[in-house]
């Protein structure tokens, strides 16, 4: 499906893609690089062969060639152009960002069973700021800090200790959160969009 834009404060260079198409149709749309092609053939799950065309497709559209983008041992990919990037995908849709700063980008589809594990990422303080412990709000707190980790770059993080929601505006589409972890810590600013049953949250490093 055509590309959607999202317009917002934080970034400009984020694309959406809805994968309502088929493997081939989305496969047809690139002219697939020899190395990306090896790494389709080891993906067995045809949904995820469609995330995996849909990302590709979405760099495609933000002009990165395969020789720009790497992986580290975190999985955090990085581009060689001194900007950053990050890539999410959940279900129907995927997603790209390219930011001149550090950037997380997730994206969630609303779930009834994020509420049964709420409790490992969930910490008391961020149940004083969002209220009330719906799966709309809960879905919101975990994208919030999956994207700030991504951005972050470090593993070993503990959701519930190591990210902070510091604050939260009255309508939950932004807010303020730190991560640390000994001696770095980072401030993020969020953003959040709904959209269907999804929402997309975009994290970034405060300057």
């Amino acid at each position: 499906m055509p590309v959607s834009v999202i317009n917002d404060s934080i970034s400009n260079d984020l694309l959406l893609w809805k994968l309502s198409e088929t493997e081939t149709q989305l496969s047809n749309l690139l002219n697939i690089s020899l190395s990306s092609k090896s790494k389709l053939d080891l993906i067995k799950s045809s949904s995820q062969r469609k995330q995996f065309l849909g990302v590709q497709n979405l760099l495609n559209l933000h002009k990165i060639k395969n020789d720009m983008l790497s992986y580290d041992d975190n999985g955090k990919p990085h581009l060689l152009n001194n900007k950053f990037i990050s890539i999410s995908h959940s279900f129907d849709y995927c997603g790209v960002i390219v930011s001149n700063v550090k950037v997380g980008l997730d994206i969630e589809k609303f779930r009834s069973k994020i509420l049964n594990i709420s409790k490992k990422f969930v910490s008391e303080s961020d149940l004083g700021l969002i209220k009330l412990n719906s799966i709309e709000n809960v879905t919101k707190v975990w994208s919030i800090k999956e994207a700030v980790f991504k951005a972050f770059g470090h593993n070993k993080i503990d959701f519930k200790k190591n990210i902070i929601i510091k604050s939260v505006n009255k309508k939950f589409n932004k807010a303020s959160v730190l991560i640390f972890k000994n001696e770095i810590s980072e401030n993020y600013s969020i953003e959040i969009f709904n959209f269907s049953e999804y929402i997309c949250c975009i994290a970034k490093l405060n300057d």
